[in-house]
């Protein structure tokens, strides 16, 4: 890879240095402006690259879909052999970036074998609320077209990923709370994407992103990753900072089922306003999980409180893209 020397003299001793701090590092591979000519799609120099991020002390790296090295069966392959632990990001369908041609590994076997810890699902996520919401649809009906009689294909050690999070990045403290809700529902890696030296930033986020229960929801397994569970007939068309869904449901319900505790049957559950609007929400507990009876105990997952709720459903009012995140017995 080409390194600028005047920014990073010494990649070993960086990464020697931000290991004595405890912190993990990684290196973004394969990128769109890679001056590697086309010629040698797919397996670019990969060898050369996979040996660099290994020699390099790298704890992680990132395979981008753009550059000429797309081969990720070679390179999971040349990483996993190491033996030492490697974070390992796939951008997955890299033919769209090669028209006319087949992707050197297809999409089903990358999902099957998965050489790569986790895989994005969608287009590149922008600070914007409705693209935050594009990329949960988008990736939520890719994984839901790919599930197979085997299982789900986003699972531990194989995550669908729909980018990393804008929570506390140019979007509102409410729309922040929504967003890390709606990635930890979906067993989505979470991946900062605030800048952390800002010290109002960083207040802001913290309670978010380090809540003990939505991170219970995020990281525990059920045998599913969650998905969406019902959504309003009623939809609405905007073009306001998203590349790709441009019609949205005015609401929707999301639901993930976590280990039962006892012989009670557990989830989390989601409800968001997507729309401009104040609106209510209701939450028909069978429609979220045929396991839930007429009565279910609900939790807060941001207080920890008790909820009171109704038999067999519940309205909740929601301000414009608020959430109410709770998990149900």
């Amino acid at each position: 890879p080409i390194v600028d020397s005047d920014k990073f003299p010494n990649l070993t001793a960086m990464n020697e240095e931000l290991h004595g701090m405890g912190l993990k590092t990684g290196f973004y591979f394969n990128p769109c402006w890679c001056s590697v000519e086309w010629k040698v799609w797919p397996t670019g120099n990969t060898a050369k690259d996979a040996a660099t991020v290994l020699d390099l002390g790298f704890d992680g790296v990132k395979i981008d879909g753009c550059g000429p090295a797309n081969n990720m069966t070679l390179w999971g392959e040349l990483l996993n052999a190491s033996g030492r632990p490697l974070l390992i990001e796939d951008c997955l369908d890299k033919h769209w970036w090669v028209p006319g041609k087949e992707p050197p590994t297809p999409t089903v076997q990358l999902l099957r074998d998965c050489p790569s810890n986790f895989y994005r699902t969608t287009t590149d996520i922008l600070a914007s609320f409705y693209s935050i919401m594009g990329n949960l649809m988008t990736s939520a009906a890719f994984v839901k077209e790919h599930e197979t009689a085997d299982g789900p294909v986003s699972r531990p050690g194989c995550w669908a990923y729909p980018d990393m999070l804008q929570v506390g990045h140019e979007i509102s403290l409410v729309e922040s709370f929504t967003h890390f809700a709606a990635w930890c529902i979906t067993s989505a890696p979470l991946i900062l994407g605030c800048d952390l030296t800002n010290d109002t930033v960083y207040n802001e986020v913290y309670p978010i992103v380090t809540s003990p229960l939505a991170l219970k929801v995020n990281q525990e397994w059920a045998g599913h990753e969650g998905g969406l569970a019902a959504s309003a007939e009623d939809t609405f068309t905007t073009h306001a900072g998203t590349t790709t869904v441009t019609t949205f449901p005015v609401w929707q319900v999301w639901h993930k089922r976590l280990p039962a505790i006892g012989d009670r049957a557990t989830g989390a559950v989601l409800l968001i306003n997507l729309s401009e609007q104040p609106r209510n929400v209701t939450l028909t507990y069978s429609d979220a999980d045929p396991r839930f009876g007429s009565t279910v105990t609900g939790t807060d997952v941001w207080t920890g409180e008790k909820v009171n709720l109704a038999a067999k459903s519940q309205a909740f009012s929601l301000a414009p893209h608020a959430s109410r995140f709770l998990i149900l017995q």
